[in-house]
C-alpha cells in the first residue's frame, strides 16, 4: 500500500515541505525504478487521452452502442454558448466535458479510467476546464493528476472504488473527491486544504447507489458525471476559502466503506434496484436486449496508474477492462492458440455482462487483445474468423468479489482453468489456477513455474533470481502432494525476458514449464 491514510499523506507533505504530487512522483520512481522524466511523461500521455475524449464528446454528438444515450455533451456545450444559463456558462462547460467523456465511454471509445470507467468523466472534465481557462499550464495540470492518484490510492485501499462492492459513491464519489483535491493543490492550496476538499466532496456523495438501467454504464452514470464534476469544483473552492470538513476526511472514507457494505446487492451494480428497477427502467432493458440477450444495434492498489488508468476502450473498467485482463491472463497461460472457451460468470458479472460488454471483453482477452485495442467491440466476429468457439453461462463460484468469472480455455494440446475477479478500476486478481488456490494480479512481470515438489526448490529458485539481480515482490507456492506436481508464482519488480526462462530451466531440472505473464 502506497499510503495508509490521508492524514499520513498530508503529514508527509507538510514535513518535507513538498506537494502531494511530489510525494506520489517519488513513490512511483521508487516502485518502478524509472527516472522522474519517464514517470511524468506517462502521466502526460494519460492526460492527452483524457483531453481527446473531452474534445470528441463536446465537439460533436457521440451516440452509445445501444442508442439509448448520446449527444448530451455536445448539446450542453452548445447551450453554454448562448450565455443564458443559470450557472456561469464557462462552469457549465465542465459538466459538458464530463458528459462528453462518459458518452465516448458508452460508445466503446478510448478513455482513461479515473478511477473507474463509470466515473471517468469527472477528473478530465475539471482538468480540461482548467486548461481552457488559461490560468494553468499543461505541466501544472499533469502534476495535479499525481495528486488525484495519491488521494485515490488511499480511498481505494481504505474503502473501495468498485460500484459492485460499494455503490456509485465508491466510483463517482471517489472521482469527485480526487478531482476536488487535485484542483486545490493546483491552485496553490495547502495539503490540509486538499484533505478538506476530499472530505467535503466525499461526504456529499455518501449513499449514492449504483443502479445502471439495463446494466449499462449510461443511465444515470453519464448525468452523474456531469453534475459531480461541478461538485468537485465547488468543493475545491470551499476548501480554498477556508471551509473545513468537520468530519476528518479519513473518517469520511471509513464511513463510505461502511455504507457500501450495508447497501443491498440490488443497489450495487446489478442493474436490478433503484432507477434500473423502475417501470421505465425495465421497459428500456426489454427494448435494448433481444430474445437471445445480446445488445441490439451496432486487492491492494500501489501505483498512480492503477488509479489514473488504465487507458481503455469502454464502457466499464470492472466489466470491460478488468474482463479483458482476465481473459488475457488465461490466453498467456494457455500459451497456444485457443480453440474453445467456456466462461462461467457470477454476481454482477452474471447479471449485467451483456450491457457492459463483458462478453466482448472476455473474448477479446482470450484472443490476445489488450484493454486499449479498438477491436474489442468486434471480438465475436474475430472469434468466428479465428475458429474460436465459446460459451457463456451463469454459476455460483464461491465467496468471491461480485465480478468473478471462471475461464476454461482449451487449445490443441493444452487447457487451463482460471478463476479470477475484477476488483474495480481495471484491477484484477486470479483466485485459482487449475484448481490450485494461487492469487496474483498480472500487474507486475509474473513467472508461473510448474515443477515437481522437492525440498529446497523454492530456496534454489529465489537464490538464482537474486544472483541475477531480480527482486521478488511476492511469491506463492502450491503443490498437489508431497513430491508431486507443484506451481510457484513469482511476481517480480524487474522487467523480465525469455532469457530468464531459459536460465531457470537449465539450472533447475525439476522445472517442467515457465511462463512469463504480464497484463497491459
Amino acid at each position: 500500500m502506497s499510503f495508509k491514510s490521508l492524514h499520513e499523506l498530508i503529514e508527509l507533505a507538510e514535513k518535507d515541505n513538498i506537494t502531494i504530487a511530489d510525494l506520489m512522483i517519488k513513490k512511483e520512481v521508487e516502485q518502478k525504478g524509472c527516472n522522474q522524466e519517464t514517470i511524468f511523461q506517462s502521466m502526460w500521455d494519460q492526460f492527452t487521452v483524457m483531453e481527446e475524449s473531452v474534445r470528441r464528446g463536446t465537439n460533436s454528438p457521440v451516440m452509445s452502442r445501444t442508442g439509448l444515450t448520446g449527444g448530451d455533451g455536445f448539446r450542453l456545450h452548445q447551450y453554454a454558448k448562448n450565455r443564458e444559463s443559470f450557472i456561469d456558462a464557462i462552469t457549465l462547460n465542465t459538466a459538458a466535458n464530463a458528459l462528453g467523456v462518459s458518452e465516448v465511454n458508452a460508445a466503446m471509445g478510448r478513455i482513461v479510467a479515473t478511477p473507474t470507467a463509470g466515473s471517468a468523466g469527472i477528473l478530465p472534465a475539471v482538468l480540461v476546464h482548467a486548461l481552457d481557462s488559461g490560468k494553468f499550464t499543461r505541466k501544472q495540470i499533469v502534476e495535479s493528476m499525481f495528486t488525484a492518484s495519491a488521494l485515490g490510492l488511499v480511498i481505494a485501499n481504505k474503502a473501495s472504488i468498485s460500484g459492485a462492492a460499494g455503490g456509485c459513491q465508491a466510483e463517482v464519489g471517489s472521482a469527485t473527491a480526487m478531482a476536488a483535491g487535485a484542483l486545490v493543490e493546483m491552485a496553490g492550496g495547502t495539503p490540509k486544504q486538499v484533505g478538506h476538499a476530499v472530505g467535503i466532496a466525499l461526504k456529499n456523495s455518501l449513499g449514492l447507489v449504483c443502479d445502471p438501467v439495463a446494466g449499462l454504464v449510461e443511465i444515470p452514470c453519464i448525468i452523474r458525471n456531469g453534475l459531480h464534476a461541478i461538485t468537485a469544483q465547488a468543493a475545491a473552492d470551499m476548501a480554498l476559502a477556508g471551509i473545513v470538513s468537520v468530519i476528518p476526511p479519513d473518517e469520511v472514507v471509513s464511513v463510505m466503506q461502511e455504507v457500501g457494505q450495508q447497501m443491498p446487492e440490488s443497489l450495487r451494480e446489478t442493474g436490478v434496484g433503484g432507477l434500473a428497477g423502475t417501470p421505465t427502467g425495465k421497459k428500456l432493458k426489454e427494448q435494448i436486449f433481444n430474445e437471445k440477450g445480446s445488445v441490439s444495434g451496432p486487492a491492494k492498489y500501489q501505483s498512480a496508474y492503477e488509479i489514473i488508468g488504465p487507458v481503455m476502450v469502454g464502457p466499464s473498467s470492472s466489466h470491460t477492462a478488468g474482463a479483458v485482463r482476465i481473459g488475457n491472463i488465461a490466453y498467456q497461460l494457455l500459451n497456444e492458440k485457443p480453440k474453445f472457451v467456456k466462461f462461467s460468470l457470477m454476481g454482477s458479472f452474471a447479471e449485467t455482462y451483456q450491457g457492459h460488454g463483458t462478453d466482448l471483453a472476455l473474448l477479446a482477452g482470450v484472443l490476445g487483445l489488450t484493454t486499449m485495442d479498438n477491436s474489442i467491440p468486434n471480438a465475436k466476429v474475430i472469434a468466428e474468423e479465428q475458429g474460436l468457439q465459446y460459451e457463456f453461462t451463469k454459476r455460483i463460484l464461491g465467496s468471491y468479489h461480485p465480478n468473478t468469472v471462471l475461464v476454461e480455455l482449451l487449445g490443441d494440446t493444452r487447457r487451463v482453468k482460471v478463476l479470477a475477479s475484477s476488483l474495480g478500476g481495471g484491477k484484477v486478481e486470479v483466485q485459482e489456477l487449475d484448481d490450485y488456490p494461487l492469487k496474483f494480479s498480472g500487474e507486475r512481470p509474473t513467472l508461473l513455474i510448474r515443477h515437481i515438489d522437492r525440498k529446497g526448490a523454492i530456496s534454489e529458485l529465489s537464490s538464482i533470481l537474486y544472483q541475477k539481480g531480480f527482486n521478488i515482490a511476492r511469491m506463492a507456492n502450491e503443490r498437489s502432494s508431497l513430491n508431486g506436481p507443484a506451481i510457484t508464482i513469482c511476481e517480480m519488480d524487474n522487467k523480465m525476458d525469455e532469457s530468464v526462462i531459459a536460465l531457470l530451466k537449465k539450472e533447475i531440472p525439476i522445472i517442467e514449464e515457465v511462463i512469463l505473464i504480464q497484463t497491459k
